[in-house]
């Protein structure tokens, strides 16, 4: 069965593809964001790493944590966009004692991996069309006693160019999402963290949110007037010393399979 994308997933993979050369230097939230949940995994037995599945594996900085803290078995790669696919194995091939697994493409619409030990994602279930349907799927489908963890961005992120546009960014509530795992899961650890950078222009924030992929939030329309009032309303409302914000609201969940 072929699964099209809808308009808002190929917007998505659009601007992910389009900052394939340039994640890992501008992503610098993201990649505390990576840490964070690595560091979440520490205390999980050994079993838990037999057969893994990384949800939205991007550029590989969580894949490569993990396979250098835990050495999974057998790691399956999933990410939207299969341009990743390359540079992810390349970047991992030193983890001779892991199996690597590709499996691209849009997760909500394909087989999952049977017999997982622990379902994996950083800063990607956000991006997902209904992600209380696929956490149920999960719910479903996961043997007792396996894991699910994941980071994901919430509400506060972007909120200057929220503010400045009047363009409401959706993100899920941490109160639903905890409530949702509980029915079916035991929640291990919740943490919630709040980040901020600072750039010298309006122009360098577009250009970091470009550099990113985060251009998928929104459908934004720029031109030159657009981009004018953009720039003078956001230095009017948030220049400080340090320059011009960009606020990141982010979770890491922790759950086990009842």
């Amino acid at each position: 069965m072929v699964f099209r994308l809808g308009k808002k997933k190929k917007r998505i993979a659009h601007c992910f593809r389009r900052s394939l050369l340039t994640y890992d230097d501008a992503a610098l939230v993201q990649n505390r964001l990576a840490l964070r949940l690595a560091k979440t995994l520490d205390g999980l037995p050994d079993t838990a790493f037999h057969r893994v599945l990384e949800i939205g594996c991007c550029t590989g900085g969580v894949s490569e944590i993990i396979c250098r803290n835990k050495t999974p078995v057998t790691l399956y790669l999933n990410d939207l966009v299969s341009d990743f696919e390359k540079g992810v194995l390349k970047r991992l091939a030193e983890y001779k004692s892991t199996q690597f697994v590709s499996c691209f493409g849009d997760i909500e619409g394909m087989t999952l991996p049977s017999d997982l030990s622990l379902v994996l994602s950083g800063a990607t279930f956000q991006w997902l069309s209904d992600l209380p349907a696929f956490i149920n799927r999960l719910s479903c489908e996961l043997q007792a006693g396996s894991y699910l963890a994941f980071s994901m961005f919430g509400a506060g992120t972007l909120k200057e160019f929220s503010s400045v546009t009047s363009v409401e960014l959706q993100y899920h509530s941490d109160r639903a999402l905890l409530a949702l795992l509980e029915e079916q899961f035991v929640v291990e650890s919740y943490e919630k963290y709040n980040d901020q950078l600072h750039f010298p222009s309006v122009r360098e924030i577009l250009k970091h949110i470009r550099a990113t992929g985060v251009g998928g939030v929104s459908e934004y329309q720029w031109n030159k007037e657009s981009l004018r009032l953009f720039e003078e309303r956001y230095i009017a409302k948030y220049a400080c010393e340090k320059g011009l914000p960009v606020s990141y609201s982010s979770s890491c969940y922790l759950a086990r399979k009842r």
